[in-house]
């Protein structure tokens, strides 16, 4: 369980400095807004279904899967589209 965490932090980790940079070089608002969106999207659908299927309902786990891990895997492409089409 916790080397869940620390692969956790490290993915959070590298998301900030991914943003830092898309700050950096001048990324729109909206393409930030997005791209973190989705990551905090997806971490909470990770989180979501690890605490779920810990007390035992596989059931839960799919559906926060569904509810919040495939948004958040659109957001991110969506925002990575949007990055592509502003350079």
């Amino acid at each position: 369980m916790a080397l869940l965490w620390i692969i956790l932090g490290i993915t959070l980790a590298i998301a900030i400095i991914i943003s830092y940079y898309w700050i950096k070089f001048g990324a729109p608002k909206r393409v930030l807004f997005t791209g973190l969106s989705g990551i905090a999207f997806f971490l909470f659908a990770v989180i979501w279904s690890i605490y779920s299927m810990y007390n035992g309902e596989p059931l839960t786990a799919a559906l926060g899967l569904m509810a919040f891990g495939i948004p958040g895997i659109l957001m991110i492409a969506v925002g990575w589209r949007l990055q592509s089409a502003e350079n």
